[in-house]
């Protein structure tokens, strides 16, 4: 059981991570990315 209980926790830990990333706007780049793209091609 005890090998059990790491994988949960290295699974719930795997989980923190990737929802921190998530927050510091690695998920989706187009996103953030501007949308002047026409403004500027004259």
């Amino acid at each position: 059981m005890d090998s059990t209980h790491e994988f949960v926790e290295k699974f719930h830990d795997t989980q923190k991570k990737a929802e921190k990333n998530k927050k510091r706007g690695k998920g989706t780049p187009n996103e953030n990315l501007p949308t002047k793209q026409h403004g500027t091609n004259k």
